[in-house]
C-alpha cells in the first residue's frame, strides 16, 4: 500500500441543534470551511515514502495538527539529506517542497481545526 498522507477537517455535530460545525480557535463555526484553492489541492492526499521523511521530523505519532506540522516543517536540506531521498528526486523536488509548505500554511491560517494524518 505504501505511505499515504492526507489533510482533513473534522466536522462535529451539535447535540443541541443537530448542525455540523468545526472549531476556529475556540469558536464553533457552523458554516462550511473555506474552499481550498486549486493550487493547494494536490497536497490534500498524497502517496509516497518521501512523506515519511517529513512525518519523522514532526512527530512519532500518525497524525498532528496542521499548525504543528507547519511549526516543525523541515528545511529542504533536511529532506535531501534524509534517507532514500535519491529514490524520489524525479518525483519530488524543492519546488514541490515549497508548494507543500505553502499549502500547509494556507490551511493553518484558516484556523479550521484541520489535521494531517499518515499511514505506513
Amino acid at each position: 500500500m505504501g505511505f499515504c498522507i492526507y489533510i482533513n477537517c473534522p466536522l462535529d455535530v451539535c447535540k443541541d441543534t443537530g448542525r455540523y460545525y468545526y472549531y476556529k480557535g475556540f469558536e464553533k463555526i457552523y458554516d462550511m470551511p473555506p474552499v481550498v484553492p486549486e493550487e493547494h489541492r494536490e497536497f490534500i492526499r498524497m502517496k509516497g515514502n518521501i512523506f515519511r521523511i517529513y512525518a519523522n521530523y514532526v512527530t512519532d505519532e500518525n497524525s498532528t495538527s496542521i499548525e504543528n506540522f507547519v511549526d516543525k516543517f523541515p528545511e529542504w536540506s533536511d529532506i535531501v539529506e534524509g534517507y532514500d531521498y535519491e529514490e524520489y528526486n524525479e518525483f519530488w523536488n524543492e519546488d514541490k517542497h515549497e508548494r507543500f509548505y505553502a499549502a500547509l500554511k494556507w490551511f493553518s491560517e484558516k484556523n479550521s481545526s484541520c489535521n494531517i494524518y499518515w499511514t505506513s
